[in-house]
């Protein structure tokens, strides 16, 4: 019985120092494959961070976490091809959500192009090769919550800001903002 219960304990203690070896592996390669945990310091004043999620050679791939030094969490962000696209969650220091919405894949990173280049003393035409930058823009309807918990909806048309809707009701184009409200409107241009 003793060594059945040895041989269970020594099995697992193998099984999870092979997950923890699992984790932050690259192929021949050296492409970043599988689940990665990524430290990011503080910089700047920046508080660090990390990062945990997949890696499908070497771009991000589903869904990240990303979480304070302390462990708190801060986002869920949705990757296909290493950029942006899909849901995102924004998360507060409480815990509670700040902002959840969908972003759009404009490019995919190191998608190549290639492009007509003339030289300005020749004017000969050149074709060049360029490598695209991935980015993403908001997409459709964003909810942002403040630290209250009130609720407002935001739509994007693929990145273009189209209407914004507190609670259930269009926010007001002729609300005063704060600092209008104070000096009875709209300061005019070039009349002060």
């Amino acid at each position: 019985m003793k060594k059945i219960c040895l041989l269970i304990i020594c099995s697992c203690f193998a099984l999870l120092a092979s997950a923890q070896t699992a984790a932050n592996q690259t192929d021949a390669k050296k492409r970043k494959q599988g689940p990665w945990v990524e430290q990011v310091p503080s910089i700047r004043g920046e508080p660090g961070y990390s990062w945990e999620g997949i890696y499908k050679n070497d771009r991000r791939e589903g869904i990240w976490k990303k979480y304070t030094p302390d462990g708190d969490i801060m986002a869920e962000e949705t990757f296909k091809n290493g950029v942006l696209d899909g849901l995102c969650k924004y998360f507060y220091p409480n815990g509670r959500v700040s902002a959840v919405g969908n972003m759009l894949s404009v490019d995919i990173d190191g998608q190549k192009d290639t492009i007509v280049v003339i030289d300005p003393v020749s004017g000969q035409e050149n074709l060049t090769e360029v490598t695209r930058k991935g980015y993403s823009v908001k997409h459709g309807e964003w909810k942002v919550y403040d630290e209250d918990g009130t609720m407002m909806r935001e739509t994007y048309e693929r990145g273009e800001f189209s209407n914004s809707v507190i609670g259930n009701r269009p926010k007001s184009q002729s609300t005063p903002l704060p600092h209008e409200a104070a000096t009875g409107g709209k300061k005019k241009k070039g009349k002060e």
